[in-house]
C-alpha cells in the first residue's frame, strides 16, 4: 500500500508540474504577444527613423519626415495592438471567417462569398492613383513586419489554435467594404418590404405604415413633411390574424451618429467647434485606434484610424475639423432580372477544422441572384460593387486647409456615404455628403425595376452638384442619421430608411438655447438623457395607471430613473399592437413576407393613438382606453419593483473570443457590466452593446481645448495596462483630452 500511495502522490505531482508547465507555457505566450512599447526596432522600408511616444492611455504619437514612413508605422502599431480585429474586418467583408471559426461561420461566409467583394477590393486598389496605392502598399508592409515582430502570434490565434495570414494591400479595401456592408441597405431590405406593403395595401397604404417623415424631422434647411393622415378606411383584420408583433419586430438600433458644428461667430473663443459621436456596436477592443501623425513641415493631424486602413478617419488637422455620421441615403436598388441575365460561378471556402467547401451560386452584372416569391429572380445594385464606388481619397482629408477644400475631398471619398459635418481654422462650418452619390435615371428608385436602355444608374454624381449647406447664416449644422434636407437635394440623397428625428430635433434645439458655444457646451448636448421623444407616452400611461413608479415630473433615461424603462416598454407594446393590426393584411397574404418596421413609424402611430380611430383597433379590443389600460397594466406586472433603467441598460461589452472560453478566463475579456445612462432616441445614445464609438468636440487650431473619450482602450491584449484606459471617462461622461498626453514608453523605428 506504501509503494502505491507514493506512485499515486508522484504521479499527481507529475500532473500538477505538467498543469503548471502548460499554465507558465500559456503565460509567457500571452506575454510575448504584447507589442513592444521602448527601444527600437527595424522596420523594412524606411526612408529615416519613426519616433513612437505613447502617453499615459496608450495613444501613440507618430513622428516622422516623410507621409510613407508615417504609413508603414501606423501598420506596424496597428498590427501590433489590433492585428486580430483587423483579420476579422477583412474576413467579415470577403466572406472567410469560417477559415478562422470553422463551420460556425458558414452560413455567413455562403452569403458574404456570392458578394465577391475581395475582388472588388483588388479592383480598387489596382484603381487608385498611384500616391494612394504607395501609401497603402507602404501600409501593408507596415502590418506584416509589425506583425512578424511580435515575440508570439497574438494570442487570439492561440485560442483558435490558428495561424495568423499576411497582410495583403487589397485587405485594406476590404476593410472599408466591411464599414460599407454595415452602414448600407446591402440587401435592400426595406425596398423589399415596401414592395410588400405596396402589393397588399396599395401606395398610399404602404406609405402610411413606413412614411417618409412628419413632425420629428429636424433638416438643416428648415423643410418640412407633414404628419401622416389617419386612412379612414384598412382592410379589416384576417380571422386568426398572425402575431405580425413577433413576425416584425421593432426597428434595430440605427448604425449612425450625432454631429454638429459650431461657426465661431457663435463660439467664446472665436473658433469654429466640431462634434461627433458615431454610434456602432461595441466590442472590445473598439472599432478606432486613437493616433496623432506627425510628418516634419508636411501634416498634423489627430483623431481615430479604422485598424486596417492608414488614414485619420474622423478627427482634426489644425487648419479643419471633421466628424461623420450616417448618411441613410438610398444606396442600393432592386433590379428585377431576365434568365439571360443570370450566370451559375463557383468559389471555395476554407473551413478550420473540415475539408474545404464548393459554392456554387448565381449572378448577374448587378450582384448576386436572390428569389422572391412576390418579385421572381432579382439583384440588388449595391453602391459598394460599383466601379469607382469604392476608394481611399479620404486620407487626402488630412491635407485639406479651408472648408472648401474639405468638402470637395469629402464628395469624391469613396466610403459609405456620411454626413460629414467640417470646421476650419476661419472660423467656418459646413455639411455635405462624404461618398460617392450615384445618378439614377429613369425609374423609381424606391421600387423594384427592370433595367432597360437609357434606365439605371448612369454615372457619378459631379462634385459641384452635391448637397451642401456651407458658412450657414445662423452659425449652427446638426444631423443625427435623419433627414438632413429636402427638396432637389433629398432626390439626389434619396431615402434609404431614415431615423426618427427626435435625437436630431434634441440637438437642434440645445444648439439654439445657446448664444456663445464652447467644448463644455458641446459635451453637455452630448450627454442630454432627457426623454423628450417620450414624454407625452409618460402622459399616456399616467391616464391609465397611477403607479408611483410613473410619477415623475421630467422623464429621462437616467440610470437610476424606474420610470423610464417603463414608459419605453409601454410606447413599445402599444407600437407592436398597432403595427401588427396595420400590416396583418399583408401577412396574411404572404405570410414569410421579408418586412421590416420603419423608424419612421412613429408619425402614423400617435396620429392612430391621438385620433383613437376605432378602424385601427389591435385585435381583441373594442375600446382604445381599455387597451391602453390593459397595456400598461401588463407592463408594470412584468417589471420588478425596483428595476431601474441603469439596469436594464448596463454595459455588456466583451472581446470576440471570449465566447471561445470558461468563464473564468472570458470574464477578462469583458468590460464591467456597470449601469448607465440613455438610449436611443436622444443626444445620449446608449445600449448594453450599442452606443457611441467615441465622443468628442475640437476646434481647429484650439486641439488643445477639445475632448475625446471611447469605450475601451487602445489594446486589444487582455495583459495590456491599455486593454480598459479611459474606458470609465467615456462610462461616467467625463472629458478627457482630445490631444495625446506627454510621452509614457517611446519607441524607434528605424531602417
Amino acid at each position: 500500500m506504501t509503494r502505491v500511495w507514493r506512485w499515486s502522490l508522484r504521479g499527481l505531482v507529475l500532473i500538477a508540474l505538467l498543469v503548471a508547465g502548460l499554465f507558465l507555457a500559456a503565460w509567457f505566450a500571452l506575454q510575448a504577444s504584447l507589442p513592444t512599447l521602448d527601444g527600437k526596432a527595424q522596420l523594412r522600408g524606411l526612408q529615416g527613423p519613426v519616433a513612437v511616444q505613447r502617453d499615459a492611455l496608450g495613444v501613440p504619437t507618430v513622428w516622422g519626415t516623410d507621409r510613407l514612413d508615417v504609413a508603414r508605422a501606423t501598420g506596424f502599431l496597428h498590427a501590433q495592438d489590433r492585428y486580430f480585429q483587423m483579420d476579422l474586418l477583412r474576413r467579415s467583408a470577403a466572406g472567410e471567417l469560417a477559415g478562422l471559426f470553422g463551420t460556425a461561420a458558414l452560413d455567413y461566409d455562403r452569403d458574404m462569398r456570392r458578394e465577391q467583394l475581395r475582388a472588388v477590393a483588388q479592383q480598387s486598389f489596382d484603381a487608385q492613383p498611384a500616391a494612394i496605392r504607395a501609401l497603402i502598399t507602404a501600409y501593408a508592409d507596415g502590418v506584416n513586419t509589425g506583425l512578424a515582430a511580435l515575440g508570439s502570434r497574438p494570442f487570439e490565434y492561440w485560442v483558435l489554435r490558428q495561424q495568423p495570414a499576411p497582410w495583403a494591400e487589397a485587405d485594406s479595401l476590404l476593410v472599408i467594404l466591411a464599414m460599407f456592408n454595415d452602414l448600407t441597405d446591402r440587401k435592400a431590405q426595406r425596398e423589399l418590404s415596401d414592395a410588400y406593403l405596396r402589393h397588399v395595401l396599395g401606395d398610399a397604404g404602404a406609405g402610411f405604415v413606413a412614411p417618409a417623415g412628419g413632425p420629428w424631422d429636424a433638416p438643416i434647411d428648415g423643410s418640412v413633411m407633414p404628419a401622416p393622415d389617419v386612412p379612414a378606411q384598412w382592410p379589416a383584420a384576417p380571422q386568426g390574424s398572425v402575431d405580425a408583433a413577433a413576425a416584425v419586430p421593432a426597428a434595430a438600433p440605427v448604425l449612425g451618429s450625432n454631429n454638429w458644428a459650431v461657426a465661431g461667430a457663435a463660439t467664446t473663443h472665436g473658433g469654429a467647434i466640431v462634434a461627433d459621436d458615431m454610434h456602432l456596436g461595441l466590442r472590445l477592443p473598439n472599432i478606432w485606434y486613437r493616433m496623432r501623425l506627425v510628418v516634419e513641415n508636411a501634416l498634423d493631424v489627430t483623431g481615430v484610424t479604422l485598424p486596417g486602413v492608414p488614414a485619420v478617419v474622423a478627427g482634426s488637422n489644425g487648419k479643419v475639423a471633421w466628424g461623420f455620421t450616417n448618411s441613410y441615403g438610398d444606396w442600393s436598388d432592386i433590379v428585377l432580372l431576365s434568365d439571360s441575365e443570370i450566370r451559375t460561378e463557383r468559389t471555395t471556402i476554407a473551413v478550420a477544422g473540415a475539408d474545404t467547401e464548393t459554392l456554387e451560386f448565381e449572378t448577374s452584372d448587378y450582384g448576386p441572384v436572390r428569389r422572391d416569391p412576390l418579385l421572381g429572380a432579382y439583384a440588388v445594385q449595391w453602391l459598394a460593387r460599383e466601379p469607382g464606388g469604392l476608394n481611399l481619397n479620404m486620407v487626402l482629408l488630412e491635407q485639406a486647409a479651408t472648408l472648401d477644400e474639405a468638402a470637395a475631398v469629402a464628395n469624391t471619398a469613396g466610403i459609405p456615404p456620411q454626413n460629414i459635418m467640417i470646421a476650419d481654422a476661419n472660423g467656418y462650418i459646413g455639411w455635405t455628403i462624404a461618398g460617392r452619390i450615384p445618378v439614377k435615371q429613369g425609374f423609381d428608385p424606391q421600387q423594384p425595376a427592370r433595367r432597360v436602355a437609357q434606365t439605371g444608374w448612369t454615372g457619378w454624381l459631379p462634385a459641384v452638384a452635391y448637397p451642401r449647406a456651407l458658412k450657414p447664416d445662423n452659425h449652427r449644422l446638426w444631423t443625427a442619421n435623419t433627414r438632413v434636407v429636402g427638396g432637389d437635394a433629398l432626390d439626389k440623397i434619396g431615402d434609404g430608411g431614415y431615423a426618427l428625428g427626435a435625437r436630431g430635433q434634441q440637438i437642434r434645439d440645445g444648439l439654439r438655447a445657446r448664444e456663445a458655444m464652447d467644448e463644455s457646451d458641446m459635451l453637455d448636448i452630448v450627454l442630454d438623457d432627457r426623454a423628450l421623444f417620450l414624454a407625452r407616452w409618460h402622459a399616456l400611461m399616467q391616464q391609465h395607471s397611477d403607479d408611483k413608479r410613473l410619477q415623475t415630473d421630467a422623464l429621462a433615461a437616467s440610470a437610476g430613473s424606474t420610470a423610464y424603462g417603463l414608459v419605453k416598454s409601454f410606447r413599445a407594446a402599444v407600437a407592436d399592437a398597432v403595427h401588427a393590426r396595420l400590416v396583418a393584411p399583408v401577412l396574411v397574404a404572404h405570410p414569410d413576407a421579408p418586412l421590416v418596421r420603419s423608424w419612421q413609424f412613429e408619425h402614423s402611430l400617435w396620429a392612430i393613438v391621438e385620433q383613437q380611430a376605432a378602424h385601427l383597433l389591435p385585435a381583441g379590443f373594442t375600446r382604445w382606453d381599455t387597451f391602453f389600460a390593459e397595456t400598461a397594466a401588463n407592463v408594470l406586472a412584468d417589471t420588478p419593483e425596483d428595476q431601474t433603467w441603469g439596469e436594464v441598460n448596463a454595459v455588456d461589452i466583451a472581446h470576440p473570443i471570449a465566447d471561445f472560453l470558461p468563464p473564468l478566463l472570458a470574464r477578462h475579456l469583458r468590460a464591467p457590466a456597470s449601469p448607465q445612462a440613455g438610449d436611443r432616441d436622444m443626444p445620449r445614445v446608449a445600449g448594453p452593446s450599442f452606443g457611441a464609438s467615441e465622443r468628442f468636440a475640437v476646434s481647429p487650431g484650439r486641439e488643445e481645448l477639445g475632448f475625446f473619450t471611447m469605450p475601451g482602450g487602445q489594446s486589444g491584449h487582455p495583459l495590456s495596462p491599455y486593454f480598459l484606459a479611459g474606458h470609465d471617462d467615456w462610462l461616467a461622461g467625463k472629458p478627457a483630452p482630445f490631444m495625446p498626453g506627454a510621452a509614457k514608453h517611446t519607441l524607434t523605428l528605424t531602417p
